[in-house]
């Protein structure tokens, strides 16, 4: 899953949510391939992993899930995550848990990234990957990091809950969608 990876590291190089963790864009970019790496990992033992590809069978588009009835995917390589957000910790700790505070009580499918390489976006990897997972869900959840996605997820059927703001970082949009 290494290209799955790079792809999310190419997706989220300036997303305002990971620019928190890492404020200096070139650390930012030396830590995202070993932080998404670990969290591929995770999903890969205690979730769903999706990607989409190209025509040429590179990965285009990455989806990481939580299915429902799991509350928080346990780290499957904790020291390379801790490693890769190195100072960056005590913020990502902080946020996750206000994150994970904002997750309906009742069982969700729960969208926690999807990115696309910058070079495909708009082209339906995302939609790809998104509606066979949406179609079988009661209850589906996410966080926008960027509020420019927002109105994406909202024609796939997702509304607003109350904004999320990072005390000393971003706003986060958290979203549910019914069937």
């Amino acid at each position: 899953m290494t290209q799955a990876s790079h792809v999310l590291a190419a997706a989220f190089a300036d997303d305002p949510f990971i620019s928190y963790f890492w404020p200096d864009p070139a650390r930012r970019r030396k830590a995202l391939p070993g932080f998404w790496a670990s969290r591929i990992a995770s999903r890969e033992r205690h979730g769903l992993v999706d990607v989409a590809r190209d025509p040429s069978g590179d990965i285009a588009a990455v989806a990481l899930w939580e299915p429902e009835g799991v509350t928080s995917a346990p780290i499957a390589r904790p020291y390379s995550l801790i490693r890769a957000l190195g100072t960056a910790l005590p913020r990502a700790l902080s946020a996750s848990h206000r994150v994970d505070a904002t997750r309906p009580s009742a069982d969700h499918l729960y969208l926690a990234v999807i990115g696309t390489r910058p070079d495909v976006r708009g082209q339906g990897y995302a939609r790809q990957l998104l509606e066979p997972r949406l179609a079988e869900a009661d209850l589906a959840f996410l966080v926008a990091t960027d509020f420019a996605n927002v109105p994406f997820y909202e024609r796939l059927g997702f509304r607003r809950d109350a904004d999320l703001a990072i005390p000393g970082g971003p706003v986060l949009y958290p979203m549910r969608r019914t069937a």
